[in-house]
């Protein structure tokens, strides 16, 4: 589990091209592009000034929740991993208060709880891993065209089941399953999740070459 790997793929340069952006654009998409050139620190705290003033969108507070937990997730914020977390989980509540029973959200609980997991395996994983199903199978039920709770939720479910040596056949077809469902996903807003279908996709890949 600590060696899992979130590939976070965004696209923004064809969003907004013209010069009539408002500052939430203009806002959203600098942080965005910070994100893409390994500025977590820095995308973080123009989202945080944007969630200050954008009080009724979720957005600006999940991805500041995002970036958290998957700078966690790849291993690269060790002594900070605690910290980060509970600011992506504090990101998230402020986001849940927004907008409620969100498809999105519940993957990022997983995503935050999987997280924990990964650095108390022993401990963490007993306590939460039912938890992390259940947050995606929530969110499958919210939304079912969306493609990232099926395919996180497969990814968990291979990761888990290596660690016991069982089966991991019926989360590939999970995974076939997530890459259709990312080819018909039209994202309902701009700056909506997006990301996934490159993981999804390097997973299969490397099932298939096995």
């Amino acid at each position: 589990m600590k060696n899992i790997i979130v590939f976070i793929i965004i696209i923004t340069s064809s969003l907004f091209t013209g010069l009539s952006q408002t500052p939430y654009e203009t806002g959203m998409k600098k942080a965005l592009q910070m994100w893409g050139n390994k500025q977590p620190t820095e995308a973080i705290a123009m989202f945080e000034r944007i969630a200050s003033v954008e009080k009724e969108n979720w957005l600006p507070n999940y991805y500041i929740g995002l970036i958290s937990a998957t700078q966690v997730l790849s291993g690269k914020e060790k002594e900070q991993a605690p910290t980060l977390l509970v600011e992506a989980q504090k990101n998230l509540d402020n986001a849940n208060e927004i907008s409620s029973d969100n498809s999105e959200l519940y993957c990022l609980q997983a995503l935050i709880n999987t997280a924990w997991v990964t650095l108390d395996p022993m401990n963490n994983g007993q306590k939460l891993s039912a938890s992390i199903v259940e947050s995606y199978q929530r969110a499958m039920q919210l939304d079912a065209n969306n493609p990232r709770p099926l395919y996180l939720l497969a990814e968990y479910q291979i990761n888990m089941a290596k660690l016991f040596s069982q089966d991991t056949k019926p989360f590939y077809e999970m995974i076939k399953t997530s890459l259709k469902k990312f080819d018909n996903f039209k994202a309902p807003s701009a700056f909506y999740p997006m990301w996934g279908k490159e993981r999804a996709s390097l997973l299969l890949k490397a099932q298939n070459a096995n």
